[in-house]
């Protein structure tokens, strides 16, 4: 990749019922840190919280 060219990264947060049971992910916003609790479980009503926190490149196009 040249210097005057720019990759798009996304970035995804983990997230995790206390008991191990429920888990989704979503794009990351400000103020995600893992073991952040972000909300309740809607399969048994306890904490949700931030397990880990990724980002994704995307694969850089070869030229032939």
């Amino acid at each position: 990749m040249s210097s005057n060219q720019q990759q798009t990264v996304s970035v995804y947060t983990v997230i995790k019922c206390v008991n191990g049971d429920y888990e989704t992910e979503r794009p990351f916003q400000d103020g995600d840190y893992v073991l952040k609790v972000v909300g309740t479980c809607p399969k048994d009503g306890r904490n949700l919280y931030i397990v880990g926190i990724y980002a994704v490149v995307p694969e850089e196009k070869k030229g032939s």
